[in-house]
This record gives structure tokens, C-alpha cells and sequence, in this order.
């Protein structure tokens, strides 16, 4: 079932952070967030969706919300698209459970965080994703995001993706 998560959800999110790191063929796939940045994420104006399945969180997603002249607006690095007249927020990480990936989890928390995004007048969202990742480019492309550019971000080259946002 996917419900929207709380501080209250901050352990589960945690574990379910260090499994799927622990399990990546590489470590330069995913950064692992501090936990001030998941406290950030579990709260307003952040959404944070899970997938909970017999009572063990098995996917977790984040739409992030940046302040004005925030670093982790990603709208701002845009080279191939001029942001300035769009509301953008930052579809932040998906992480699912190695066991439970291959079922569409990504782009159907991906989906939601959409609505979302769109209920909270947002439109325009920008990702950012290792070269390496080909699973999350995957999953970006079919939720119709585009390549943007390449930049350093978290330590990591990353490749910058946006979506223009429309009811």
C-alpha cells in the first residue's frame, strides 16, 4: 500500500537507504542522504511517498520542494532549458527494496509524486541520476523526463534530467 510518510517513518527509511546502498554493483550509483536531509524530506513542504508491504517499507520516493536560493534546486542548473517562468521541484530519490524491483514501484511512485507536484502548483521537475544507473534513466525516460546536461553534484558526475509539467 502506498501512503505518504512522516518523521515517524525515518528508521524504516533509513534501513531501507542502507539495503538497497549496500546492495548497489557500484557505489557511485546512489549517494546515501544524510539523516537531516530525510528528516527534511519526511516533512512539509516535502513529500515523501513508501510502499509498505506487510508492514515493512519496500519503496520510498521524494518529491523535494526547494526554498529560494536553495543548492538542491536543480532547476537552476538547467543549460538546455530556460527555467525562470516555471514553479520546479525535485522528484529527489526513489529507492526500492532489491527484492521488490522489476514491478514498476519507480515509476508509479513517480507518477504519484506528479499529482502531487501538480497540486502543489509545481510545473516543472528536475532529477538527477548517475550515467551508470541505466534502471533510473530507464525509468526517468518512461515517465517522459529529458536529458539535460551532465554536472558534478553529491561528488558524482550526474546526469540532469527535467519534465515540463501540464494538467
Amino acid at each position: 500500500m502506498i501512503q505518504r510518510l512522516s518523521l515517524s517513518d525515518l528508521p524504516q527509511v533509513l534501513a531501507l537507504e542502507t539495503l538497497v546502498l549496500d546492495n548497489l554493483p557500484r557505489p557511485d550509483l546512489l549517494r546515501r542522504n544524510t539523516a537531516q536531509m530525510w528528516q527534511s524530506c519526511l516533512q512539509a513542504p516535502h513529500v515523501a511517498l513508501g510502499d509498505v508491504v506487510d508492514n515493512q517499507l519496500v519503496a520510498v520516493a521524494v518529491l523535494y520542494i526547494p526554498s529560494k536560493g536553495d543548492a538542491e534546486d536543480l532547476a537552476q542548473y538547467l543549460s538546455t532549458f530556460n527555467a525562470l517562468d516555471y514553479k520546479s521541484a525535485n522528484y529527489k530519490i526513489c529507492l526500492v527494496h532489491p527484492q521488490f524491483r522489476g514491478h514498476g514501484r519507480q515509476q508509479q511512485l513517480g507518477r504519484l509524486l506528479e499529482d502531487a507536484a501538480l497540486q502543489l502548483g509545481v510545473n516543472l521537475l528536475c532529477s538527477t541520476v548517475s550515467p551508470y544507473n541505466m534502471a533510473s534513466i530507464l525509468s526517468l525516460q518512461k515517465l517522459g523526463y529529458i536529458a539535460d546536461s551532465s554536472l558534478t553534484k553529491y561528488g558524482f558526475v550526474r546526469q540532469l534530467y527535467y519534465k515540463i509539467m501540464c494538467d
